[in-house]
């Protein structure tokens, strides 16, 4: 008997043996997806226990400290009360500008705009090609940023600031304009109305 053939266990009993050893690979396997799952389990909590406790903190303003919105077209705070009934003339001359551009109605013009004025007397020319276009509704909005408002001659009062123009389907164009505006005469409240408009020259 050759000792190189000897064979304590039996060629039947090795094949046995070696598929009772547990594997090393599955092993590291089960360990691997393990951990994954506890990883992700953790993850989860915390996603939860963030929203339920913290969510408010990160999105909502705390009581009290609320700002209120400017109102729409209001004057900024740095103009003076007449400065700003100064701005609200233009605002409304600017409005009604917007109303007889789509119609070539100067009757829409005529609590705004000084029939004596340049700006009449030019917009006056253009009610022909106008109605000629149908423009029709929605009228066009001209959208008043003031910068300051200056004093201008003879009493006048001259806010400077850029102008935008819009309607719907057309591009929007934007203008720095000096809106020369003139009291009307009384006493009381007396708006003021729109004389003339000039580009800004700086």
């Amino acid at each position: 008997m050759s000792f190189n053939s000897f064979d304590p266990l039996g060629e039947g009993d090795e094949r046995e043996w070696l598929r009772s050893r547990p594997r090393r690979g599955n092993i590291r396997r089960f360990w691997f997806v393990a951990i994954v799952l506890v990883v992700v389990l953790l993850g989860l909590w915390w996603l939860v226990f963030r929203g339920l406790f913290r969510g408010d903190e990160l999105h909502k303003i705390p009581s009290g400290t609320t700002v209120a919105a400017r109102p729409r077209g209001g004057a900024p705070a740095q103009f003076s009360a007449e400065d700003q009934r100064v701005i609200l003339g233009a605002r409304r001359a600017l409005a009604a500008w917007g109303e007889f551009a789509a119609t070539g109605d100067l009757g829409k013009l005529d609590s705004t705009f000084w029939k004596q004025g340049l700006q009449y007397k030019e917009l006056s020319t253009e009610v022909a090609g106008i109605r000629r276009r149908h423009a029709g509704p929605p009228p066009y909005q001209f959208t008043l940023t003031p910068a300051k408002v200056l004093p201008g001659p003879a009493g006048q009062r001259v806010v400077r600031g850029t102008v935008r123009m819009s309607r719907p389907g057309e591009a929007t164009r934007s203008f720095q304009w000096d809106l020369y505006m003139q009291r009307a005469p009384g006493s009381g409240e007396r708006p003021w109305r729109l004389w003339t408009v000039d580009t800004t020259r700086t």
